[in-house]
């Protein structure tokens, strides 16, 4: 058997032969030696490049986190700045000094820069932008008053610490903060005038009295205000802070440059027309040009229940003053928009319980101001002259004047008239000492120029009362009645009681009521009024005698009983008071009006009979808060205020202050900065 050969195993080799396998070894290991050189190239030029980028940005951030917290530490060194100078300005001082005390500021938190770069104070002469110079947007470094605003513009350099690496050197911070002085309304309306168109009859000299049964104009010097008319202001003096406030004796300024002193809110502020109002608003129902004409605003609604409407409203006393809106400035006959609801003379205690948490006396606020008169929906007031003063035996060509007034829904001419009081059987019209003028038709002791008349809005028209003569009257202080009548838009009638003095008389008393209004859920309810006796025209002055209360009749259908706490009185320096208590009994739901009448023999050296009357409403089940009623504001003024309870409850329950500045239409208007709050707003 012969035996094979194995087989022979060739290498690559020998296969491809020397030669060839050399050449392709070459040609594969040389280019991958040269691809590997060359991204390793690269690669270190990438992470160098990224890492020169991260380190730029790295320290571009830290530059910015500088910038940043510099410019920060710069708006609140300019904020402090301006609302401090705003500050100082409310409170009085010159600008000078406001510009003094910003700077103050500044420095004092330019020595903390957190990045050790102390800035410098702004220049004396503001820099703006080029191109812009006086411009107050375009300030860059400086202080700027104007008007009720305060700028103020800081800047400081500062250097790039990383940046520098990429070419950047400093960056200049800045700071810019703005402020503005905004009305502080609170929900006060005080009347402008007492006894209007005037003039006085008996107040008619400088020094004036303050007395209330004259003509007075409120935001007047104390010493003037009883001179001129409502037209006519040539003889008053604006009012202003006078010296310093004495707590001790808040109505004594020796100055005499501030206004009379005056009940602002609660009882002895009630209006010309005797509504249920004691100065208390509600800001948030405005516009009663008709009956579906009303705004509300901050939650309030149509429905929102009386006690709701008054918690609300008395808040925005505690709250340091309203949201908003901002009444507009007043204008002349009054814009829709500056009328503004009332709250009923029983809710005010509300309102003096939240001002006696956060004001003293001696403290400064801002009120709203209107004429005299409370207003309805649609309707027409005739406003009191005042006491008439009469001769016992002669006739006086000019006896006074008072206004009469309406809102935009009336329509129609007023027709005015004289009613004897025929429940005092001494009055001078019942004996016809007060003679009728049978010339007149109808036959009147009272000549009214012009009747019939047509009113206008705010202030009112003016009548003057001419041409009232007496023979043989008994000297003293008696009642009547002014009747007012328009037939359109529907029949309405309305009765002003007035007092006329005949002869000489020189202790009065006043009589007041803690609220013209009470409000009873349901008949059978009872509603109780604090009455009070002061001595007037010199609170000094003893009256001298206790006076007698009543009340009118006829009285409604069903009412119950009717009680006094006293049925006397004796008048005093600081007011005597009692209750009068009316129990509705099966009266039906609707407005009531009782006639409460105060009179007594005073202590003259020949007692004079005195009789007043006031007019008390109450409501039955009433369905709303207000009942359409509103003021027309017609400006805004600060008050300082002189009194008012130490605590809340405190029974004195009213509030009086004095004006410092005279009535302004605009309530942001530098001249009312006392008044004013300081906030920031935005640059532009």
């Amino acid at each position: 058997m012969t035996r094979g050969r194995a087989p022979i195993r060739r290498r690559p080799s020998d296969v491809l032969g020397t030669p060839g396998l050399a050449r392709l070894s070459r040609a594969i290991h040389g280019r991958r030696g040269t691809n590997r050189r060359r991204e390793g190239g690269q690669v270190l030029v990438i992470f160098a490049l990224s890492i020169t980028v991260l380190f730029a940005a790295a320290g571009l951030a830290f530059d910015i986190g500088r910038f940043y917290a510099e410019r920060r530490y710069l708006q609140n060194a300019a904020d402090a700045a301006a609302l401090a100078a705003a500050n100082a300005m409310i409170q009085g001082r010159s600008q000078a000094e406001a510009d003094v005390i910003a700077r103050s500021i500044l420095a004092a938190n330019f020595s903390h820069d957190p990045n050790g770069i102390t800035p410098s104070l702004p220049p004396a002469t503001p820099v703006y932008e080029a191109g812009h110079f006086g411009d107050p947007p375009y300030l860059i470094n400086g202080i700027l008053f104007s008007g009720n605003e305060v700028r103020v513009a800081v800047q400081n350099s500062i250097n790039y610490s990383f940046g520098r690496a990429v070419g950047l050197t400093s960056s200049t911070m800045t700071g810019q903060a703005r402020v503005k002085s905004i009305a502080n309304i609170l929900p006060i309306a005080v009347r402008r005038y007492v006894n209007s168109p005037g003039p006085a009859t008996t107040n008619t000299t400088n020094p004036c009295n303050d007395d209330e049964t004259q003509f007075l104009d409120f935001f007047a010097s104390a010493d003037t205000a009883c001179l001129g008319t409502e037209t006519n202001s040539s003889l008053r003096i604006d009012p202003a802070p006078g010296s310093a406030f004495d707590a001790l004796n808040p109505d004594t300024d020796p100055s005499h440059l501030h206004g009379p002193e005056m009940a602002i809110l609660g009882q002895g502020a009630q209006p010309g027309n005797g509504a249920d109002f004691r100065g208390f608003i509600a800001l948030d129902i405005r516009n009663f040009a008709s009956t579906t004409s009303q705004l509300y605003y901050n939650g309030v609604t149509a429905g929102t229940g009386s006690n709701t409407l008054k918690a609300m409203e008395a808040n925005w006393i505690t709250v340091g003053g309203y949201p908003g809106p901002q009444f507009p400035p007043a204008i002349t006959p009054p814009d829709a928009n500056d009328q503004v609801g009332i709250m009923s003379g029983n809710s005010t205690g509300a309102a003096i319980d939240e001002a006696a948490t956060r004001f003293v006396p001696g403290d400064e606020v801002l009120v709203s101001v209107y004429p005299g008169d409370v207003m309805a929906i649609p309707d027409f007031t005739v406003g009191s002259p005042g006491t008439l003063a009469l001769p016992t035996t002669g006739t006086l060509a000019n006896a006074g004047s008072l206004k009469v007034s309406r809102n935009q829904a009336f329509s129609g001419l007023v027709t005015l008239s004289t009613l004897a009081d025929t429940l005092d059987p001494a009055n001078p019209m019942v004996l016809g000492t007060l003679v009728t003028n049978a010339a007149l038709v109808p036959p009147d002791p009272i000549g009214y120029n012009p009747n019939g008349v047509n009113p206008s809005m705010g202030g009112g028209t003016s009548v003057a009362l001419e041409n009232v003569t007496t023979a043989g009257a008994a000297p003293g202080i008696y009642l009547l009645w002014i009747k007012g009548q328009a037939g359109a838009p529907y029949l309405t009638t309305k009765y002003t009681p007035i007092s006329i003095q005949i002869g000489t008389v020189t202790k009065d008393f006043a009589f007041t009521s803690n609220t013209s209004s009470q409000d009873v859920a349901a008949a059978g309810s009872t509603a109780t009024f604090t009455l009070t006796a002061q001595n007037t025209p010199n609170k000094n002055t003893n009256f001298g005698n206790p006076v007698t209360l009543s009340v009118d009749s006829p009285l409604p259908t069903g009412v119950g009983s009717i009680t006094f706490g006293s049925p006397t009185l004796t008048p005093s320096k600081v007011g005597a008071s009692t209750t009068l208590s009316i129990n509705t009994g099966t009266m039906a739901t609707g407005t009531y009006t009782f006639n409460v009448r105060a009179t007594g023999m005073n202590g003259d050296s020949t007692s004079r009979p005195v009789t007043h009357l006031m007019q008390l409403t109450v409501r039955v089940a009433p369905s709303s808060a207000s009942d359409g009623e509103y003021v027309d504001i017609v400006g805004f003024a600060v008050m300082r205020i002189t009194t008012m309870p130490v605590v809340a409850g405190d029974p004195s329950n009213s509030i009086s202050a004095y004006a410092i500045t005279p009535v302004i239409a605009d309530p942001n208007d530098p001249r009312l900065r006392r008044g004013q709050v300081a906030k920031l707003v935005p640059w532009n």
